[in-house]
């Protein structure tokens, strides 16, 4: 049963930005290209990632660690080059996507990210002060899908947590999230967005 939504809930990568095809996924990770479900577990699984999307290293140190971690011999400039420019832009129509949802939702971001990426989501592809709310791991020194990162959403957002509506590409954590009687529902681009959005009577 839908309950009244207050407060809509992104996840960025591939639901409002464009992290490119499969095949640039297994290139800045370094694996052969397998299926995409398998690459998002290894990434969220890494603990090389986890702590570097925890804001618990600097880009430096993630980049030699990972490279260690998957027995890549490849350039850590090169590596660190493609790993920053990853996220290739907003999707078309995100922002006109977000904007259309009426003022009296709460709206925000809930999003695994560092500090080599956060600057260019928010100055480069205009993200900044178009949430109400931004929650980034980094700065919460928390990560999805760990449980924790939804506890500490529902507190400070102050709201029943099936009040809220949360949007994720990733099916582990859509799961953790309606594990904590969040609304939640896996969503990949723009089309899907707005059609979940329909579905929830946020958006008309």
């Amino acid at each position: 049963m839908i309950k009244m939504i207050e407060v809509v809930l992104f996840d960025l990568g591939n639901v409002l930005v464009d992290l490119g095809s499969q095949a640039d996924f297994a290139k800045v990770f370094q694996v052969e290209v397998g299926s995409e479900a398998q690459l998002w577990e290894m990434w969220l699984e890494s603990p090389s990632v986890k702590a570097f999307d925890s804001g618990q290293i600097p880009l430096p140190v993630f980049v030699e660690r990972l490279l260690a971690e998957t027995d890549s011999n490849v350039d850590q400039q090169s590596f660190t080059d493609n790993f920053i420019n990853w996220p290739k832009g907003l999707f078309d129509g995100a922002i006109e996507l977000v904007q259309s949802i009426p003022s009296h939702y709460h709206r925000a971001v809930l999003s695994n990210t560092n500090d080599a990426h956060w600057a260019r989501l928010m100055d480069e592809m205009g993200l900044s002060g178009l949430f109400h709310s931004y929650f980034a791991s980094h700065q919460m020194g928390l990560v999805k899908p760990d449980l924790a990162v939804f506890d500490y959403v529902v507190k400070e957002l102050a709201v029943e947590p099936n009040k809220i509506l949360f949007l994720d590409d990733n099916l582990i954590n859509v799961e953790g999230a309606l594990t904590k009687g969040i609304q939640a529902e896996q969503v990949k681009g723009i089309a899907c967005a707005r059609e979940i959005l329909y579905t929830y009577g946020v958006i008309r």
